[in-house]
């Protein structure tokens, strides 16, 4: 009888498990790769809250079931799935739709498949680290107003333009500069003021910075824990907390809570799947709106911070968002030129109007009851939005339905248009008067009546 020798055979089994912890590292590799991909170039349109032609892509369980026209992964022979062969240059259709994935990219999906398309849940929630930034200085000549809010009170008005940031005091006859900063190396994209009317907060790249509002003061810059640029800022629960909507395009658009007495982070919601534009607070500040890039506005509820919906029927970006006066309804612009309603509770679309001789983007939205009024009914609704044709458009008697009707819109009236594209949108209920930003960093002023009366150079 032929004796193996005890040292060889455990030779063997170590070898043995060298060999099998090298296939599940490459398996771990193959699998991270194309997930990466897939949710940078197909998540989008194929996720959990977005799922064309049926499909999504963003649990194994949903890969493996398919869509509409069936499976889209053969295990048994990786080269016919027809995930692969949308993917190919001559596809028709063709994945992803403007875009042709790199021989690379295709061979790792591919790869992955014949691996048998293991998932690895921590790739999908996983962001790229940050890269380190070489900064610039921006040219002279460019100051868009990214941002523009009105206080609290109504009597100041705080903006952001180009990397400045002004307050300006609307008490008297004309506006007047009260406060200029010009501290931060990077475009203003976003700014908030604090409740209690004395600071502002506004949101760049990857910070966050608090000013005094009366002096331009920088009191604190927040720089931990933000991975890209920061849209949008919103104060919940009386000034307690700070909303902070961060964006890598393309791959997420995160809620950032901070708490406002250090300013540390409390919780962070991976929201959308795209930049977020916008953030709007219910008129009794429990409900917040996220809109984004991915053509979709998610609500949430402000006591935890869970979702309470997802807004889905716009055909471009999602760039704004407005509650009305009740709280029961919510108003949502686009890059598809359309202004749409749902009810808060169902989530229902109820109305749908634009004005159809534009076809471009809608940048801002307020809404309010009529403000020319004393004491407006409770269906007085005073719709306004501007879009990159600087034209204010007043909406009026609006036309609802319960979702199984199809909707006439609303009455529209057409303003006089400011002298540039308009970038966002602020009104004072105080002053009775209409703020838009624009690209060239004006901001141009309108009565309740529609009559242009002065643009801010």
């Amino acid at each position: 009888m032929k004796t193996i020798h005890p040292y060889r055979n455990s030779a063997r089994h170590w070898l043995s498990l060298i060999a099998l912890g090298l296939v599940s590292l490459w398996q771990t590799a193959v699998a991270e790769e194309a997930l990466r991909i897939l949710q940078e170039n197909c998540m989008r349109c194929h996720g959990a809250e977005k799922r064309k032609g049926g499909l999504a892509l963003h649990t194994r369980l949903a890969l493996m079931k398919g869509g509409e026209t069936g499976d889209v992964v053969n295990l048994e022979e990786p080269a016919k799935s027809s995930l692969i062969e949308l993917l190919q240059p001559e596809a028709d259709p063709h994945m992803p739709p403007k875009k042709q994935l790199s021989e690379e990219e295709v061979a790792a999906i591919t790869d992955w498949i014949k691996a048998g398309a293991n998932w690895d849940e921590k790739t999908l929630r996983k962001l790229p680290p940050p890269r380190e930034l070489k900064w610039r200085s921006l040219p002279s000549n460019y100051g868009p107003v990214g941002a523009l809010q009105v206080s609290p009170d109504g009597k100041q008005i705080a903006l952001g333009r180009g990397s400045s940031l002004q307050v300006m005091n609307l008490s008297g006859k004309e506006p007047v500069v009260s406060a200029e900063l010009k501290a931060s190396r990077d475009v203003m994209q976003s700014v908030a003021w604090h409740p209690d009317g004395k600071r502002v907060v506004t949101g760049g790249f990857r910070r966050v910075v608090i000013w005094d509002a009366s002096n331009g003061e920088k009191l604190k810059v927040i720089r931990t824990g933000f991975f890209g640029r920061i849209n949008a800022l919103q104060f919940v629960r009386d000034g307690e907390q700070l909303v902070v909507a961060e964006s890598l395009p393309t791959q997420a658009g995160r809620l950032v809570i901070l708490e406002t007495t250090k300013w540390k982070v409390q919780q962070t919601i991976r929201a959308h799947v795209d930049s977020i534009h916008h953030l709007a607070l219910s008129p009794d500040g429990k409900m917040l709106a996220s809109s984004s890039a991915d053509k979709l506005a998610h609500l949430w509820k402000v006591e935890d911070w869970k979702s309470a919906g997802t807004l889905e029927g716009h055909l471009g970006y999602v760039l704004a968002a407005a509650f009305n006066p009740g709280g029961d309804r919510i108003a949502t612009v686009s890059a598809d030129s359309t202004v749409k309603v749902w009810n808060v509770k169902t989530r229902e679309q109820i109305s749908t109007f634009s004005d159809r001789g534009s076809k471009l983007a809608i940048t801002g939205i307020h809404w309010t009851l009529n403000p020319a009024e004393a004491k407006p009914k409770p269906d007085a609704d005073w719709i306004i939005t501007v879009s990159e044709d600087s034209k204010p458009r007043l909406y009026t008697n609006l036309n609802l339905h319960d979702g199984a009707q199809r909707s006439t819109g609303a009455k529209m009236r057409a303003w006089a248009a400011a002298a540039a594209g308009s970038t966002t949108l602020a009104f004072s209920p105080n002053t009775k008067q209409l703020y838009a930003g624009d690209v060239n960093g004006g901001v141009t002023i309108w009565d309740i009546n529609g009559k242009l009366l002065k643009r801010l150079e």
